[in-house]
């Protein structure tokens, strides 16, 4: 059996993290492995992760440890996407956001491709969005489309929607996490897969974006720096 090897990063959402996690746990394939990594979060939200991880030998947790004077020198998402990959053991890796949810199926989907032709070795699936005003309310929703066969994802794959195999790892051995990327170091990673491999469609909805003022691409569009800024919920 292919196992899947899951990277969330999480920071100060502890709502947030929480529904994700579970979106993980109830997924109907069941060989997977979720590694969070924390970005120094606030007390409770890391009370609440060491009580999840404690209570399922599926979960690894690692804190980052970051200092508030040194969180704005990197894409910090990136970041923590770099320091899991030593902890990486399974066969494929996927990708997920504290803000965000996997539908359950997701996996499971996703497996069978890779299954089915080995020559494969990323796959992406389609994003329901949601785009909440400042009183949580649902003002926009939309599924994102697939665009086929394609070298060209950047700006039309979100990172919670693929998976790839681990040993691309052999050829692309980390995500770029310079400051600049804040707003798209997926597009930085997807630029060195596509050196080497495609992205294959899968034509299911995997999994669910929340575009909300908290978020990172609100704080950048309105010119404000999640990194100094406490992103609370």
């Amino acid at each position: 059996m292919l196992k899947i090897s899951c990277i969330l990063t999480s920071y100060n959402r502890p709502n947030g993290v929480k529904e994700a996690i579970s979106s993980v746990q109830k997924q109907t394939y069941p060989h997977w492995e979720l590694i969070i990594v924390d970005d120094h979060s606030n007390e409770q939200t890391r009370q609440l992760l060491r009580q999840i991880a404690n209570h399922d030998p599926r979960i690894t947790l690692i804190q980052s440890n970051v200092s508030d004077k040194d969180r704005y020198k990197t894409a910090r998402y990136a970041t923590c996407i770099n320091l899991a990959i030593p902890h990486i053991t399974g066969d494929l890796v996927t990708y997920l956001t504290d803000d965000d949810l996997y539908y359950p199926t997701r996996f499971q989907s996703m497996v069978k491709v890779f299954k089915r032709n080995p020559r494969i070795h990323v796959v992406y699936g389609r994003q329901r969005v949601f785009k909440y005003n400042k009183r949580g309310q649902v003002i926009k929703t939309f599924v994102r489309p697939l665009v086929g066969v394609t070298k060209h994802p950047m700006g039309k794959v979100d990172h919670n929607s693929f998976m790839h195999r681990a040993s691309c790892f052999k050829k692309v051995k980390n995500w770029d996490d310079h400051p600049s990327l804040w707003p798209n170091a997926d597009a930085g990673f997807f630029r060195k897969l596509v050196k080497y491999w495609s992205f294959h469609p899968v034509n299911v909805i995997t999994d669910e974006h929340r575009i909300h003022p908290k978020g990172v691409q609100a704080k950048m569009a309105s010119g404000k720096k999640p990194w100094v800024e406490k992103d609370t919920e």
